[in-house]
């Protein structure tokens, strides 16, 4: 049953793959269009539009399709055995689709990817699969979709056991490979020559001494890769604390897209630029949409050395804007397109230093790629195996190699987080090789806090607070007035200190602090660990949102541990995790 249902989301994911990027290509065709018949300044109207249909979607129907995909499967493979609802295939498909199709700067393999895993989810709750088999379907689905965008099924099901489990164990390996090579299959029987996505030409190492100049690249790809990363999360941050509404940020992405596009046009010109345009991928200016004209004239050498250099700078600003905004769409293509524009640049500076020793600068731009994204995503082995089948060459295994490993171990060092994993860092959900979660993210307040706490009067003198505390022996208490509004929070410390002072001739409302921490029934709990340290404080109070005075519950340091704690407990009885680690002791 398993590997029948492994073969049937490989299946449905090569049609898929092939349905959006008909989709995207149809998309492409009419925004272009506006562009031809007002001029330039359309480059600015069609990212907007595209990216308010987007936005609209996301934020209406499916959050967890906005913005790069891949994290979102991630968390769903760790914390909810796989369990990816039905709507976000749909929803994926659409506002990515009129995301990359109005020029916004991400990378199709992204959303096919979450499409695929979507898929396989689907498939496995209709047919009643158990946890594990859940999340192995989960894993074919991702590998077939980026198996079938490049036509590489070995590297699609290793991208996919790289991403998500981390290693092989733990995983059946057989269905993930099987998926790949029908997703493989069916994309190219319907796509024929056009579903692969790069023309790369055949180039080989000249000699064993140019290996230094591919660990050199290696080396900077490894700090360019995560200057690529935090910049992306910087401006994620940025249009997060906008206080705007969610439906505006993707299209205030759209308009930063737009600018720069109109510059990226006037550049074109001066550089003499001209991209691998087709009829299934009409002009954009070059960091616009996927990037793959662009890729395949670095590839093939025509892109002038500034071009290069300067797209794949731009390129970085481009994809943080759409993704950061929140606009639906992939980092693969996007950060390839990175590694081929600065990897060939360097290749063009090696030409110049050494001509004999490196010939072909266009190859630096293919190593370059792979260099890139291994030090972006923390996928060595897939990046090497996906470009010798991208390629059908194994002459540049050995720079391939050496320039991957260097940069993912210097981009590893850095900063242990990749660009998937770093997004869910950022939530509180710590991934380390697949097993490691933050079992806190998964508990809500209204499931642990204290919906009848002891609570105390402001007219209350200290010395009766203070009996109360002997009583029941509780720390910190809630302060009500006559009327059942919260008006402080107490603790015995300040209590206990206060009297032996001065006695106890205080209130309780002259000792309360009125400035106390308030969290709704929906946080999470280990966003309320993160309050109460940045705060100092060890109690929070859960508040009503229709009514700020009243109190729902009360939440204690005590409570969130003891939440952490049955959460393990839960997860390791499912078999969910085998170690486990919480943000706060990372």
């Amino acid at each position: 049953m398993l590997h029948g249902l492994a073969a049937l989301t490989g299946a449905v994911s090569g049609i898929v793959a092939v349905i959006f990027r008909f989709s995207v290509y149809t998309l492409s065709a009419w925004f272009s269009a506006i562009p031809d018949t007002i001029g330039i300044l359309g480059w600015i109207i069609v990212p907007v539009a595209g990216s308010a249909v987007s936005g609209f979607l996301t934020t209406r129907y499916a959050p967890e399709a906005s913005g790069h995909g891949v994290p979102e499967v991630m968390e769903s493979y760790v914390l909810h055995g796989g369990k990816i609802r039905a709507r976000v295939p749909i929803i994926k498909t659409i506002s990515a689709a009129f995301t990359i199709g109005s020029g916004g700067s991400c990378g199709r393999e992204g959303p096919i990817a979450q499409i695929g895993a979507g898929t396989g989810s689907g498939l496995a709750q209709l047919f009643k699969m158990n946890r594990r088999q859940t999340r192995t379907l989960v894993v074919c689905g991702l590998a077939s979709g980026i198996a079938a965008t490049f036509g590489a099924p070995l590297g699609g099901a290793l991208f996919g056991i790289e991403v998500l489990v981390g290693e092989l164990s733990g995983i059946s390996v057989i269905p993930v490979i099987l998926a790949s090579v029908i997703g493989v299959a069916v994309a190219n029987g319907l796509f024929g020559e056009e579903a692969r996505s790069f023309v790369a030409p055949q180039l080989g190492l000249s000699s064993y001494s140019e290996l230094i100049f591919y660990f050199i690249m290696g080396l900077l790809f490894g700090i360019i890769s995560k200057i690529w990363v935090r910049l992306l999360y910087v401006a994620e941050g940025f249009f997060q604390r906008l206080q705007t509404s969610d439906y505006c940020k993707p299209v205030l992405g759209g308009l930063l897209i737009g600018i720069l596009a109109v510059w990226v046009v006037v550049l074109e010109g001066i550089f003499g630029y001209h991209g691998m345009f087709t009829v299934f991928s009409p002009y954009v200016p070059a960091v616009m949409g996927s990037g793959y004209a662009f890729i395949n004239a670095a590839l093939l050498g025509t892109v002038p050395v500034l071009a290069l250099l300067t797209f794949g700078i731009l390129k970085m600003l481009a994809t943080a804007f759409s993704i950061g905004s929140g606009g639906s769409g992939g980092v693969f293509a996007p950060t390839l397109f990175m590694g081929a524009g600065i990897g060939g640049a360097l290749g063009y500076l090696f030409h110049i230093i050494a001509p004999d020793i490196a010939p072909h600068p266009a190859a630096y731009a293919l190593v370059g790629m792979a260099a890139m994204f291994a030090g972006a995503a923390h996928v060595p082995v897939t990046c090497i195996v996906m470009i010798m089948e991208m390629t059908g060459d194994y002459a540049l295994i050995l720079p391939l190699m050496i320039s991957v490993s260097s940069s993912y171990l210097l981009a590893s060092s850095i900063m242990p987080e990749s660009i998937y994993t770093e997004k869910l860092r950022r939530r509180g959900i710590n991934l380390r090789r697949g097993i490691y979660i933050d079992a806190l993210r998964s508990v809500k307040v209204r499931q642990i806090m204290t919906r009848n706490p002891v609570t105390l009067s402001p007219d209350m003198t200290a010395d009766e607070a203070l009996r109360m505390l002997t009583t029941t022996h509780h720390t910190k208490f809630p302060v009500v007035d006559s009327q059942g509004r919260i008006v402080g929070t107490v603790i015995a410390e300040v209590l206990e200190k206060r009297c032996d002072e001065t006695g106890c001739e205080y209130t309780v409302a002259d000792l309360m602090d009125k400035n106390f921490l308030v969290v709704d029934l929906e946080t999470t709990m280990d966003e309320v660990l993160h309050k109460m340290m940045e705060r100092n404080e060890g109690h929070a109070v859960v508040l009503d949102s229709e009514d700020p005075t009243r109190m729902l519950g009360f939440v204690t340091k005590t409570d969130v541990f003891r939440a952490y704690e049955a959460a393990i407990a839960a997860l390791r009885l499912e078999g969910s995790i085998q170690e486990c680690a919480p943000a706060f002791l990372d």
